[in-house]
């Protein structure tokens, strides 16, 4: 008999020391069309540039849900729970 593993089963598991195991939440975000994944709700720029491979002096912009745009700097906290996205800021040169 075979038998597939449940929602349940996976809340209901225990370690070896008997205290239940708890399943981490995933948090995903996303800059420049690729996906992040970080297990806090809670972000700083400077991390998600770290995790990107961006200079931190280039900076962020954070695509809101109803289209806006805000500027991220490498201290700023973002909130990641309702799924972030995010661009390079644009360098502009003189010319």
């Amino acid at each position: 008999m075979t038998r597939s593993i449940s929602d349940a089963d996976v809340t209901n598991r225990r370690r070896p020391d008997g205290t239940p195991h708890r399943l981490h939440a995933v948090f995903v975000y996303d800059v420049d069309g690729t996906s992040y994944e970080y297990d806090q709700p809670t972000i700083t720029g400077a991390q998600i540039m770290f995790a990107a491979g961006l200079d931190p002096q280039q900076g962020l912009i954070q695509i809101l849900s109803d289209g806006s745009r805000v500027t991220v700097n490498g201290g700023d906290t973002v909130n990641l729970s309702a799924g972030a996205h995010f661009k390079r800021r644009p360098r502009f040169k003189r010319g």
